[in-house]
């Protein structure tokens, strides 16, 4: 799954790499973003890419009474499930991430340890998502939840689940595809793609906001997984 992540880009650096027009975008660079927290995600709007806010979680009608947004939804169920499936036929985005949190739990340590994942090149991720529109809980911004699949072999050892990371022509089918070209290029992105560092356990803690949370940390395991 993913339920933290990294969003430190400029908006300018998006809008440049994805080709995309900046919208009403007033957000802060975050090293810890958390569920229901303001976030940037990329549309298709008439035509053009562009960069918007979103709150992070949809809330259907259904579950208005929960506090718990739907942060993510399985690619292998997002056509069937009530809750998404009206959603992928033209309320596909993209989520652009720095990186994101992944959490491996063993025995040996008897504590979650965290990993920051990126990609190798150091270019921003493109996830695949979903929106929907906004009401009095998101201030009015749309919302939008992040779409998940397996892990590929490299990131099974820490997570079965990643966020599907689309890159050049996936990217294109999942924002203006039809609706079956655009699922079909919900997979898992092949290793050698991105790198997994392990981080300190302070980013639990949604408080702890800058940019130390990213930096790589030895000992918090017997043997790290990926020295």
């Amino acid at each position: 799954m993913c339920g933290r992540f990294v969003a430190s880009t400029p908006v300018s650096t998006l809008a440049s790499v994805f080709d995309a027009e900046v919208g009403e975008v007033d957000l802060r660079p975050s090293w810890n973003v958390a569920p229901t927290t303001r976030v940037a995600g990329i549309r298709d709007v008439d035509g053009r890419r562009r960069i918007d806010t979103f709150v992070w979680g949809l809330m259907p009608a259904w579950r208005r009474s929960s506090p718990t947004p739907l942060i993510n939804a399985r690619a292998e169920s997002v056509t069937d499930k009530p809750s998404f499936r009206h959603l992928v036929p033209a309320h596909r985005c993209l989520v652009p991430m720095t990186g994101y949190y992944e959490w491996l739990t063993t025995r040996e340590a008897k504590r979650k340890i965290p990993y920051f994942i990126s990609r190798r090149d150091g270019d921003p991720l493109a996830v695949a998502g979903l929106w929907d529109a906004g009401d009095e809980t998101s201030g009015g911004y749309p919302r939008a939840c992040v779409i998940t699949v397996a892990a590929n072999a490299y990131l099974a050892e820490i997570h079965n689940r990643m966020p599907a990371v689309l890159t050049g022509e996936t990217l294109e089918a999942w924002l203006e595809g039809n609706m079956a070209e655009a699922v079909s290029v919900l997979e898992s992105l092949g290793d050698g793609v991105l790198h997994a560092v392990e981080v300190s356990t302070k980013v639990n803690s949604v408080r702890n906001n800058d940019p130390s949370n990213i930096e790589p940390v030895a000992g918090q395991l017997p043997d790290s997984l990926f020295d």
